[in-house]
């Protein structure tokens, strides 16, 4: 059991050698990588707050189905009946003429007195009817509304599934340009740490040769600059997910963010610790690969 302690504290011991030898570009490094992954974790902020956003708009979707205005009670309790019966729907709620318009008032306070303004009834009975999560589709959807849109006492149906999938639609632009911003800013900090890599190479090339002279495997030699490039990625994670945490906390307190209502959509939650912690991860897992690489590069062991 000593060997391989021993293997393990000569390993750590010349890793930190390699970092203190060239510590300005390790800290270059370390920072490369801290900033790509700072730049991911704004997109991540940004796609999991969307995201928590469309989940939520998607467990309230509904589609209403408006009443004509010489719909009897009797029509309307057999299609709420009916509809309910339906395998798709989870759940109807019958909203009154005066119900739609104080929900209108509470939504929209501004707008209030819109409805005297124009006459008339404009906001008129519906049901609201709330679908079962495997029948929020285009297809479930349309199947319903084709289903009743002809029955007795309707004279409308409405649903909004469509903006919703154009918003799930902007998620994953924001994925997309988060992972395509994201390679091009690793890459570059892979070719930060390959450098360092390789230039402590260069210096430790006559140890290299004699410790290859004298027997020791290309694992035991390769060790230490694996480990060393791990630890200037961990550092860099660190310093993505301690960067990430600030400008939240930054953003939050603003009187900008108090004044924009739409920010609370886009940073109003940072993501679990779980996810701050895979930055770091991931740091540590960029400067393996960087480090792999340009050791393979180098050829010599």
């Amino acid at each position: 059991m000593r060997t391989p302690l021993r293997a393990l504290r000569q390993c750590a011991r010349e890793a930190w050698e390699g970092l203190h030898r060239n510590a300005s570009l390790s800290l270059l490094a370390a920072v490369a990588i801290g900033i790509a992954l700072y730049i991911g974790g704004l997109f991540l902020l940004v796609r999991f707050n969307l995201e928590r956003f469309v989940r939520a708009l998607g467990s309230d979707l509904q589609v209403q189905i408006y009443l004509a205005d010489d719909a009897t009670a009797e029509t309307v309790e057999r299609l709420k009946n009916e509809v309910l019966s339906d395998p798709a729907v989870e759940g109807v709620a019958t909203v009154s003429r005066d119900q739609a318009r104080q929900r209108f008032e509470a939504t929209f306070p501004a707008l209030r007195d819109l409805a005297r303004q124009i006459g008339g009834a404009p906001f008129p009975a519906s049901i609201d009817v709330t679908l079962r999560p495997a029948y929020r589709t285009v297809e479930a959807i349309d199947l319903l509304v084709k289903s009743y849109r002809k029955a007795p006492g309707v004279a409308d149906i409405r649903f909004d599934l469509g903006w919703l999938q154009r918003l799930s639609g902007i998620v994953a632009l924001v994925e997309r340009g988060g992972f395509a911003v994201g390679a091009l800013l690793a890459l570059a900090a892979l070719v930060s740490v390959g450098a360092t890599v390789r230039l402590t190479v260069l210096a430790r090339r006559e140890e290299i040769e004699i410790m290859k002279l004298v027997g020791a495997t290309a694992a035991f030699i390769r060790a230490p600059f694996l480990l060393a490039a791990a630890v200037q990625g961990l550092l860099g994670g660190a310093l993505a997910a301690g960067a990430l945490l600030l400008t939240f906390r930054l953003v939050v307190r603003s009187e900008f963010y108090r004044a924009n209502p739409f920010l609370s959509i886009v940073v109003g939650r940072l993501p679990p610790a779980p996810h701050l912690a895979a930055l770091a991860a991931a740091g540590a897992l960029l400067g393996l690969v960087a480090a792999a690489l340009s050791l393979r590069r180098a050829g010599t062991f």
